[in-house]
């Protein structure tokens, strides 16, 4: 077979060793950017498609890759992939569900310790010259006295409970819609309400769906036990950011940490960005080696997929 039966697209953030692979089997374009112009400009010949988190596969951008077999999608996520546009074209939609699932736990528990022991807080002290001061009054709970609270007990929400139940003691509640099958730790299914008010730290797991934009609301918020914690390490747009900073404001919240926001970057301005019991990241919970190089794999299932069938 000619290396150019097949052509494939890269949007950019792949490993250079990974577009190589590409090369091995079919002609290869790297975009220079992720908007939608660069996008639909580049796929007009395309049969592969790939993207990682910032690529919008918009239904525009389907529309104009007439020969689109497969969108390869690095991650875990797909809601920056139209599936109903892929579905309606019968375009195939492959991605890494697992290749993140302890890098983005480890940093939801790093968040955590860091909420509780209010870490930020103890570094600026010294940093200060408040090292006597901060320290005389300070006192902490710990973690096995606390209870976790998960919503959304997929791959990572049953990675961070098994890490909290088994590695510091820590009592775990959990809601999801569906059935979670069997566990490898205790926990008890409670309705989101009902968690909201008995978790001591709630951490977000699910993904940006119809159902879960703007789940952390100003009326789940309210529900929230007074001096709790809230972790979001999946999408940003499931927090109401403005919302959020409202609770943090009053004091309602001890804390939150966040490596997602909506709108992502926060913009300078931003009320969020004032509050001092708020601890930020720039979007790189699964940003670890290894997570990546399993990410970079969804390049061999798309040249599986066009030289293969499957």
């Amino acid at each position: 077979m000619s290396e150019n039966r097949w052509h494939i697209v890269f949007a950019p953030g792949f490993d250079e060793s990974a577009i190589q692979r590409a090369r091995s089997a079919a002609r290869v374009t790297v975009l220079s950017d992720v908007d939608e112009a660069t996008l639909i400009a580049g796929v007009h010949e395309c049969d592969a498609l790939l993207v990682r988190t910032s690529a919008a596969v918009t239904r525009a951008v389907i529309a104009a890759a007439p020969r689109l077999k497969v969108i390869g999608r690095g991650g875990s996520g797909l809601d920056n992939i139209d599936l109903e546009a892929a579905r309606g074209r019968g375009i195939a939609v492959v991605h890494t569900p697992d290749a993140s699932t302890d890098a983005v736990a480890d940093l939801t528990v790093g968040m955590m310790i860091a909420l509780v022991r209010r870490l930020p807080q103890c570094d600026e002290a010294v940093r200060t010259g408040q090292f006597a001061e901060f320290r005389s009054p300070y006192c902490a709970a710990e973690l096995n006295e606390l209870t976790l609270g998960i919503i959304g007990l997929g791959r990572i929400g049953k990675a961070v409970a098994r890490r909290c139940a088994h590695g510091f003691g820590m009592a775990v509640v959990y809601s999801d819609i569906v059935d979670v099958g069997p566990l490898d730790f205790e926990a008890a299914a409670l309705d989101k309400f009902e968690l909201y008010g008995r978790a001591d730290v709630v951490s977000l797991h699910v993904p940006l769906t119809d159902l879960t934009r703007g789940l952390i609301d100003t009326r789940a918020l309210r529900r929230f036990k007074t001096g709790s914690y809230l972790i979001n390490t999946c999408r940003g747009p499931v927090v109401d950011a403005s919302a959020l900073a409202r609770s943090l404001e009053s004091g309602d919240l001890a804390g939150a940490a966040l490596d997602v926001s909506d709108p992502e970057p926060l913009p300078p301005d931003h009320p969020l960005l004032r509050a001092r019991n708020a601890l930020f990241a720039p979007h790189i919970a699964a940003r670890t080696a290894p997570s990546l190089t399993r990410m970079d794999g969804v390049v061999d299932q798309v040249i599986r997929m066009l030289v293969h069938g499957g």
